[in-house]
């Protein structure tokens, strides 16, 4: 989709599912990213891309976002569950994947993060979410003056900008705030020093973080993320097997998804052993100081999910495995069974 044949062709495809409003951001969105990624050196073709993909599932309705997550395994946090709009995200990166067909995690992280940004963002992932602000057709929020100038001249103070008016924004009774919007605000002022400017990057690649610095969903330091997700991995895996779980599936998706690292998969004969397995994982988890953020399904148990933050743990029932068939859905990701998985901690 880096052509620019390709480039008309979303142009198109997001015209026939976007309203006339919502395709005029749409296209205000994909002209800034791209004047974004002039001034900083990254790829122009890259960053209207994802400026042109960045809402595709805005005007699906709740329902229809939050299928495609359930669907497919995408965990959906409480705050979501309350503002299911928040889903378009997380929604659209999948469906940029799946549907529009865009490999470039880069490009996919940028529209899963447009909304709330993360933690340890990369450079591309910076310009969409500052981008989607400063657009030409934005003229509601405060400070867009000072913002736009900031953009052009020092980015991660623009975003930290936009993340500081948004929490202000929403904390005088306009909205509720997602955790993940604090979080990369707490980020981005203990990394102030942080800077996507043309002087950083001679000493930098774009986006990269220096040693030290806190990083993506864990919140470990850079060179220890992939160690506790492993680790985890490793627990939940254990904790499985000590209940008898059935066909142990271990995913490495961490190349495909800023969702995590590992989706496990694994299933029980009925509802009590099933509730045993999620037991006991969380409690094996928990001793170690892993703790889950989301668990849903619990109560019927035909399919429970549960969010570590690097680890998602699916348990099913047979039916409801081969119906929702998860490890076709991400076949994309590097499945290992477990003598390989084995192979790899030994």
């Amino acid at each position: 989709m880096a052509k620019e044949d390709s480039l008309r062709k979303l142009r198109r495809e997001m015209e026939k599912v976007q309203d006339s409003r919502r395709f005029e951001h749409t296209l205000g969105v994909e002209f800034t990213a791209a004047s974004l990624a002039m001034r900083y050196g990254a790829s122009i073709k890259s960053a209207r891309t994802a400026g042109l993909l960045h809402d595709c599932a805005k005007c699906l309705t709740d329902e229809e976002r939050i299928s495609i997550c359930r669907k497919n395994g995408i965990p959906i946090s409480e705050m979501e569950w309350k503002n299911p709009f928040l889903l378009h995200a997380k929604a659209g990166a999948f469906l940029a994947k799946k549907q529009y067909g865009i490999e470039d995690e880069d490009i996919l992280n940028a529209i899963c993060s447009h909304t709330t940004g993360r933690p340890g963002m990369s450079l591309l992932e910076m310009i969409v979410f500052v981008a989607d602000y400063i657009e030409p057709g934005r003229n509601k929020a405060s400070n867009l003056e000072e913002i736009r100038r900031l953009a052009f001249t020092e980015l991660d103070q623009a975003l930290l900008k936009i993340l500081g008016d948004t929490l202000e924004y929403l904390e005088s009774g306009s909205g509720d705030v997602d955790p993940m919007t604090r979080k990369t605000w707490e980020y981005y002022m203990e990394v102030g020093s942080l800077r996507h400017s043309p002087d950083a990057r001679a000493s930098a690649a774009p986006g990269s973080l220096p040693a030290g610095i806190k990083c993506r969903r864990c919140g470990g330091m850079r060179g220890n993320m992939e160690q506790n997700s492993m680790e985890m991995a490793k627990l939940a895996v254990k904790a499985l097997e000590d209940k008898k779980a059935e066909d142990i599936r271990i995913i490495d998706i961490s190349q495909v998804t800023v969702i995590a690292d590992y989706f496990l998969i694994a299933g029980g004969n009925n509802r009590n052993q099933i509730q045993a397995l999620c037991d006991n994982v969380e409690e094996t988890l928990g001793r170690a100081g892993f703790f889950c953020r989301q668990k849903e399904g619990y109560d019927t148990a035909n399919w429970i999910l549960m969010d570590f933050g690097d680890v998602i743990v699916h348990i099913f029932d047979k039916e409801n495995r081969l119906l929702y068939d998860l490890e076709r859905i991400w076949r994309d990701g590097r499945q290992m069974n477990m003598e390989e998985f084995r192979r790899e901690q030994a």
